[in-house]
């Protein structure tokens, strides 16, 4: 009888592959892959010999029917696999499990890595309930727009995706955003290169673009939000430069006042144009 079997592969490590793992592989009558060439160093690393078919995010839809097709007419045990981690998880695959499931195939889930639970268990983050959103948008109003949405879910911990050249970007609009919120970013998890930041958002952007190779390697960031104020209570505080005035008017200066304010969750481009709008008071007068 065809079977699917959904391997969960390393995010880098190869000795991360647990024997349940290379079992599933061994005895794949076929292999279908996100990416031949990446499960070929794997197979070959464990000296394994399998066909190999390709099962990626622009094929998927045309594919996965055919690979079943094959699977029924030939009684065929398939091994899914991505390049890394949970097939399915932001990576190709659930289309060809679903196509399994409506025709009758058995599907066997073979637990493993994951870069999400991963950079979880690093993070020091109550993460007994968590949201995973992918990769976010990529343009910088309709990224804002999903933060704003993330913040509105009231659920205290996520967990993302992001590529290394734009983990910079992605940590800048956290941090204009939500100054006071924690994260863990990490990059290349179990590989040799390994790295974790953790702390409020300004200081992970801080230590991001002090480091001259962050354009390389893969990043998943967590976060946590459980910190932030309410949104009740944003909305109904004043504005950034109400609330700097009223610190002023208790002897601050406005440098700190613009401080405390960032430190309250008061967004730094709205901080800025309280400094800006509260100077030219001054100046007027």
């Amino acid at each position: 009888m065809p079977k699917l079997y959904i391997v969960a592969t390393p995010i880098g490590n190869l000795n991360d592959l647990t024997p349940r793992m290379r079992e599933a592989l061994a005895c794949a009558d076929l292999i279908a892959a996100e990416d031949t060439r990446v499960t070929m160093k794997l197979l070959n690393q464990f000296g394994l010999k399998k066909p190999m078919t390709s099962c990626h995010r622009h094929n998927e839809d045309f594919k996965a029917p055919q690979i079943v097709e094959r699977m029924l007419a030939e009684d065929l045990t398939v091994a899914l696999t991505c390049d890394a981690g949970t097939p399915g998880i932001s990576d190709p695959g659930h289309l060809l499990v679903r196509a399994c499931w409506e025709a009758g195939v058995p599907v066997e889930p073979v637990c493993g890595p994951s870069a999400v639970v991963t950079a979880l268990s690093a993070a020091g983050f109550d993460a007994r309930e968590f949201a995973f959103y992918g990769f976010l948008p990529r343009e910088k109003k309709v990224l804002s727009d999903k933060l704003d949405t993330i913040r509105r879910a009231g659920i205290p911990v996520f967990v993302l995706y992001e590529s290394p050249h734009r983990i910079v970007e992605l940590v800048a609009a956290i941090a204009e955003k939500w100054p006071g919120c924690l994260l863990c970013v990490c990059s290349d998890l179990t590989k040799r290169f390994e790295r974790i930041y953790r702390g409020k958002a300004a200081t992970v952007l801080a230590q991001l673009r002090g480091n001259a190779s962050v354009e390389k390697g893969e990043y998943c960031l967590a976060a946590d939000i459980s910190t932030l104020p309410p949104l009740e209570a944003e909305t109904a505080r004043p504005d950034a430069a109400a609330w700097m005035l009223s610190r002023m008017l208790e002897g601050e200066s406005l440098r700190d006042a613009a401080e405390e304010a960032l430190n309250a969750g008061y967004p730094r481009n709205a901080v800025y144009r309280a400094k800006l709008k509260i100077s030219g008071m001054f100046e007027e007068e």
